[in-house]
């Protein structure tokens, strides 16, 4: 479950800042009855994400989105870390097969 939640308005000048965040929710639970008694199991994640901050002042309201340029950086990384073992296996074999 995604929710968009506002932080606590900060006062800046004439101008005031409202952080907006998405929280993510996520859960399992299970219960088992046995012979001998009940066993009850119970997970739960939630993730706090800041998204942007809406900008209120004499000139109006804007938003300023806010990138995770650290999990494209990562996500960039993981992609190298898959693709150049497979390219370096592809260059072995054609390189063998000569």
């Amino acid at each position: 479950m995604n929710t968009v939640i506002t932080g606590d308005p900060i006062r800046v000048g004439e101008r005031e800042l409202l952080p907006l965040a998405q929280v993510t929710f996520s859960g399992r639970r299970r219960v088992s009855l046995t012979g001998r008694g009940t066993m009850a199991q119970v997970w739960a994640v939630a993730r706090l994400r800041p998204i942007a901050i809406v900008e209120r002042g004499d000139q109006g309201e804007r938003r300023i989105s806010i990138r995770d340029e650290t999990a494209r950086l990562l996500s960039g990384l993981l992609l190298a870390a898959i693709l150049i073992p497979l390219l370096l296996e592809v260059a072995v074999r054609l390189y063998r097969r000569e």
